[in-house]
């Protein structure tokens, strides 16, 4: 009866330790590693850390990258965890050796989650496709890249003017729309040859 009891508790044990490896292995809430590779100029001025050639790097387990750089960067003081940017590139690196790049002069980057809002002057190089906008608001939780204010569009046969624009990043589905649903997004053709 005893040696009955033992083997139970030993199979609840094992099963539990079985879940526990499972849940850190497949169901953590983060699976980016970060890498921060900064060449640091670590001064204060009134209060502020000021970041200079700034460059981060992080990996998910499929081999995706996020790389985002800028010249300055300054800590905010209240939230250690978010930099704000100056003169910012980022490139997402897709598994499939495929790539989005992202221009802007400012951005707000959270080092603890990687999401990061660019604004002001926001340039997107996927492919052939073109976007600008004034704010990109990438976030790798909801695996969404958010274009809004002011979006324009342009690839090589196409351009367009809509309000937002949104990006999936894992099945590359792309919504274009405008907020008001009285208004409609301006799709112009360009003609190359008179053939199109």
């Amino acid at each position: 009866m005893i040696r009955k009891i033992y083997i139970q508790l030993f199979l609840i044990f094992i099963l539990i330790i079985i879940f526990l490896l499972l849940f850190f292995k497949y169901f953590k809430q983060s699976n980016l590693k970060n890498d921060f590779k900064v060449k640091v100029e670590q001064t204060t001025i009134a209060g502020e850390s000021l970041i200079e050639d700034l460059k981060y790097l992080s990996t998910d387990r499929e081999g995706n990258e996020y790389k985002i750089e800028a010249k300055k960067g300054n800590i905010d003081q209240k939230n250690p965890d978010i930099i704000y940017l100056e003169n910012v590139n980022a490139i997402i690196s897709l598994g499939s050796s495929e790539y989005i790049s992202i221009e802007s002069k400012f951005a707000k980057y959270n080092t603890k989650n990687f999401d990061t809002l660019f604004n002001d002057s926001v340039y997107v190089d996927y492919g052939e496709h073109f976007l600008r906008s004034e704010f990109l608001d990438l976030s790798f939780e909801n695996n969404l890249v958010s274009l809004y204010s002011d979006v324009r569009y342009q690839s090589g046969i196409s351009s367009l003017r809509a309000d937002r624009a949104e990006i999936d990043i894992l099945n590359k589905k792309t919504k274009i729309f405008m907020e008001k649903p009285d208004k409609k997004v301006k799709i112009n053709h360009i003609s190359k040859n008179g053939n199109n």
